[in-house]
């Protein structure tokens, strides 16, 4: 499916469920594995291991998800690349034609990138080398970068994911300018402080954070590679309290749709209404009861909105937002410049 395809089948699916209030996973984050190869401050994922869903249970979800509708599959971690079988997955859903993404700190994509044939990569870089390092482990910077440069190299999409610290608001202009060089959009996520000691020490001061996305309004009106809508930008620089990730009431215009035309499945098969956040349970297990019994009770879902950039961006694309659709158009659809043209070796 191509880019504008899966737009498109998107927006009829969220129009469908305003109408009607027919629910539908357009877009799924399926996390296969917990397991990660990096050691990340601020990292809010279960580090406790679990029963993975098996390669079989996997396909099969794949299956059955887009048959109930789905046009967008994320596959997240821990490191997704660290799942043996990854490749089997991302072709299944080429061969059902989702638009399918894989979020990645980008250490393996040398050696795999060509066995993975991905819409689109979102590469984690936290800033300059030494921003980046402190945030995760030394020598990632590097290797992300490898990654970065491995997948431009075979012709690929790719962006990156940056969330802003106390140590990196100042390599924003960094970031954008490797995207220049290597051909990449980056998007900037806010730090949800509450995930652990560590988000908390790591956390940015809140005038500075607001200076950030106006720097970022400035540099997407200039034409930079900021792979963010206006309209997000301006949600996440009205955003009342950084402190508080998550709000029981909605926030300026939007409504938020995650758990009414999308969810999160954790690696042993558990179903939320967005990616799992520490201490967060599970409305209920593929593996135990079926994705369709567990996708009915998200309806309750009464977290309202959100400073996440990934679930606001989305929120407005399926609330049918003109500039949010055309922004993801314009994302999803970018020309993929030829390697020649990425960037030379630093």
């Amino acid at each position: 499916m191509t880019a504008s395809r899966a737009l498109l089948k998107s927006a009829v699916g969220a129009a469908r469920f305003r109408l009607t209030g027919r629910r539908a996973p357009l877009a799924v984050s399926l996390c296969v594995t917990r397991r990660c190869d990096a050691m990340c401050a601020y990292c809010c994922t279960p580090s406790t291991p679990c029963e993975e869903l098996g390669t079989g249970e996997v396909l099969g979800l794949i299956d059955l998800l887009a048959d109930r509708g789905a046009t967008r599959l994320n596959f997240v971690g821990g490191e997704p690349l660290q799942r043996r079988e990854l490749p089997d997955f991302v072709r299944r859903c080429r061969d059902h034609g989702l638009w399918t993404v894989v979020e990645t700190n980008g250490h393996a994509l040398p050696e795999r990138v060509d066995e993975l044939p991905a819409s689109r990569f979102m590469v984690s870089l936290d800033g300059e080398e030494a921003a980046h390092d402190r945030l995760r482990e030394p020598g990632s910077f590097r290797r992300a970068v490898a990654g970065i440069r491995a997948a431009r190299a075979a012709g690929r999409t790719v962006g990156t994911v940056t969330v802003l610290t106390r140590y990196n608001l100042d390599d924003v202009p960094f970031v954008l300018a490797m995207g220049r060089e290597l051909g990449f959009d980056a998007t900037f996520s806010v730090l949800d402080v509450n995930a652990s000691k560590a988000a908390r020490r790591a956390r940015p001061d809140p005038s500075a954070l607001r200076r950030t996305f106006r720097y970022l309004l400035e540099a997407r009106a200039e034409g930079q590679p900021v792979a963010m809508s206006e309209k997000c930008l301006r949600y996440l620089l009205d955003w009342p309290d950084y402190d508080a990730f998550r709000a029981p009431s909605a926030h300026e215009d939007l409504t938020c749709m995650a758990g009414q035309v999308s969810c999160a499945i954790d690696a042993d098969g558990g179903v939320y209404a967005c990616v799992p956040r520490l201490g967060a349970e599970p409305v209920g297990n593929v593996r135990v009861e079926g994705f369709d019994a567990a996708f009915a009770r998200l309806r309750d879902n009464n977290c309202r909105a959100c400073v996440s950039t990934a679930c606001t961006e989305s929120s407005f694309l399926y609330n049918l937002n003109k500039p949010a659709m055309l922004e993801v158009a314009r994302v999803a659809t970018r020309r993929v410049a030829p390697p020649a043209m990425a960037g030379a070796q630093r």
